[in-house]
């Protein structure tokens, strides 16, 4: 399913133009429901979910997007039951059987990736309920007292009729330097995302609103040994593979050089049906590996190449279903969603994994060795306060926005102490939960469209959303995330002979023991960047797994090409200076690094809610204007554009 939205309250609100925006390929079932007091329209991928929305016996109205894979009562009387085994024919109905029997207590038994929606006539209240992490986002708007509207699709909500949004520049500042706006903070004043793992009551006789969340993540880790942790872990992995695949549908796996995919393929099933795929723009070193792995585990591989135009391509396709986190080149497969599609039901990949498991997001001391080059010591350097935090996520701005403050006095407005730390409205207990979470709850807090891009493109799941999985996150003692691997240890216990087949980016096979890993890990990086020549075809191409964007904005005008096409967009909004952007492109092609700021403002100038914003601002500008001014306006633009 590819998104869902609704009108709670009122019926004096227009969806269809809303409701249009839910679909990403053109080929979307969509539905729609409406009554004198909400309206609901949902769109889903061919075959997913078309029956919705599913009824109680009591009246109650439940729609479900995204995945839920099973259910745990409130009680934990009975235990863990897999949807697969309920005999529900679709996840909505699934849902409101659960809904019927615990009332609002079910949203905390939901174990999936999802947003479930319950309208209750007899309650006279409609609910909103968010996964755990908040995987699939929801925005919301509140246009007057007695309405709130909602909807996967945040370009959607701030130019709606009745509407009072704005930009929030420093919001914005957020997005362009660091990829995401924190917790439920959005780039437009009045547009909130619903917190993770809550239940939104929205009262239709009064218009109030109560939001509960139900579940809390804690870091709480436990004194256990590394193997018998691993053996736990690769107990639920099985599990939850188990449950998850049907034999009646057949799966494509996106298969990397790397552990996190490859844990997955030793897990399944030989017979069940899977394709495994690849991208790249040549078969680069990342690439050989896969297909190593691929016929290790004797299944069919194939390679989707990537030409030199693939981030033009998707430059003009991507940004209008992005929600300001990450950048429109992370849509990496999707230009190959027709033939996917084609090929199989159902998408797997192993994002959240590193994420979850491994010790990226804390930090660690890190030793310089002159032309030798650099590492970081396998263990955490304990962050112990707020600010230290903030240091360490604050950047330059851009030049090309203009905002009275730097980065570091927003986030040291938006991330204080009160009760715990609030950042950005999500409360946490402490620091070392701010650092751990930051990247993964909400979800939107993690700059990357990868995870999303899928979700639009294909039915699509990872095994690591699940909560089971991500109990033990929550457990993993901090020796083990830093100095072991999880991921790779599930691999060895399942398939040995996939975990013999070196890591592309190591270079080492999985096999191998920590001290073994660490050492030859850095003793092959320094042999790849002094010793071994450059094989790449050409400069934006590399032995990993994605476009070296730095070397493509230097060797390919499109980004050139898009500054100029939005040079009038630019000029008309107050907070982007148009000469500032040509020159930090300028600056890169002379040598800076400016790739990541050049990306998210391509990505912001190509989305439909900016330009519409400025049409917006510009229509209530013009009717404020008298006739003179008007002309006297006019005049002046006629002799800009004439010079």
């Amino acid at each position: 399913m590819t998104g869902i939205c609704g009108i709670l309250g009122s019926r004096d609100h227009g969806i269809d133009e809303m409701a249009s925006d839910l679909s990403w390929t053109g080929e979307e079932q969509r539905g729609q429901f409406a009554d004198e007091r909400v309206a609901v329209e949902w769109a889903a991928h061919p075959g997913d979910e078309r029956k919705q929305p599913a009824e109680t016996d009591g009246g109650a109205f439940v729609w479900a997007y995204g995945n839920v894979w099973g259910y745990e009562s409130p009680d934990g009387a009975d235990g863990y039951r897999p949807r697969s085994t309920d005999g529900a024919a679709t996840i909505a109905e699934f849902c409101a059987r659960r809904y019927e029997a615990d009332g609002e207590a079910f949203a905390a038994g939901l174990n999936g990736s999802f947003v479930v929606v319950v309208y209750d006539s007899e309650e006279n209240d409609a609910l909103i309920v968010t996964d755990r992490l908040g995987t699939r986002p929801v925005y919301r708007v509140r246009p007057d007292e007695e309405t709130l509207v909602f909807s996967t699709q945040m370009q959607s909500l701030p130019v709606r009729p009745n509407v009072d949004a704005e930009f929030d520049v420093e919001y914005l500042a957020e997005y362009f330097t660091l990829g995401a706006v924190g917790g439920v903070r959005t780039p437009f004043t009045g547009v909130e995302e619903l917190l993770p793992s809550s239940v939104t009551t929205v009262d239709l006789d009064t218009g109030t609103v109560d939001t509960e969340r139900y579940w809390r993540p804690q870091y709480e880790p436990v004194d256990e040994s590394f193997s018998s942790f691993a053996d736990r872990f690769v107990d639920r992995f099985e599990t939850v593979l188990e449950e998850r695949l049907d034999p009646d549908l057949t799966y494509g796996l996106l298969l990397s050089g790397g552990s996190d995919s490859r844990a997955i393929l030793a897990g399944v099933d030989p017979d069940i049906d899977l394709q495994t795929y690849h991208t790249a723009g040549w078969l680069n070193r990342e690439a050989q590996v896969a297909e190593q792995v691929a016929f290790a585990a004797d299944r069919d591989f194939h390679l989707l190449r990537r030409d030199r135009d693939n981030h033009a391509r998707m430059l003009e396709s991507t940004p209008r279903q992005m929600n300001f986190h990450g950048r429109f080149s992370e849509a990496h497969i999707t230009e190959f969603g027709d033939r996917i599609r084609e090929e199989v039901d159902v998408l797997i990949s192993g994002l959240g994994a590193d994420t979850l498991f491994r010790e990226h997001a804390f930090p660690s001391p890190r030793i310089q060795l002159g032309k030798l080059g650099e590492f970081d010591l396998p263990m955490a350097k304990e962050t112990t306060s707020v600010s230290e935090h903030i240091e360490r996520r604050a950047k330059p701005l851009p030049e090309y926005l203009e905002c009275s403050s730097d980065l570091t006095e927003i986030l040291e407005r938006n991330i204080v102490e009160n009760d715990g730390i609030d950042h950005h409205g999500v409360n946490y207990r402490s620091v070392r939960e701010l650092v751990f979470f930051d990247d993964f709850y909400p979800f939107s807090n993690k700059s990357d469209y990868f995870f999303h891009a899928m979700n639009g493109m294909i039915s699509h799941w990872t095994p690591f959303f699940d909560n089971r999985l991500v109990e033990l996150a929550l457990e993993l003692p901090m020796r083990h995330r830093m100095r072991r691997n999880v991921i790779d240890a599930t691999t060895v216990a399942l398939d040995e002979d996939l975990a013999r087949v070196p890591h592309a980016s190591t270079g080492v096979p999985l096999t191998k023991s920590f001290p073994t890993q660490f050492l030859l890990h850095h003793a092959n990086a320094f042999s790849r960047k002094h010793l071994s020549p450059d094989r790449s075809p050409e400069p934006y191409m590399s032995d990993k797994p994605w476009t070296n964007s730095t070397e493509l904005l230097r060797t390919h005008d499109f980004a050139q090409k898009k500054l100029r096409e939005r040079g009038p967009l630019m000029d008309a909004l107050p907070f982007i200076d148009r000469e500032a952007a040509t020159q930090c492109y300028q600056d890169h092609l002379n040598g800076a690094e400016h790739t990541y700021v050049l990306y998210t403002l391509l990505s912001f100038l190509q989305m439909p809610a900016v330009q519409r914003m400025a049409d917006k601002a510009d229509e209530a500008g013009s009717a404020s204007e008298s006739p003179e001014e008007v002309e006297e306006r006019t005049e002046a633009e006629t002799k800009t554009r004439s010079h």
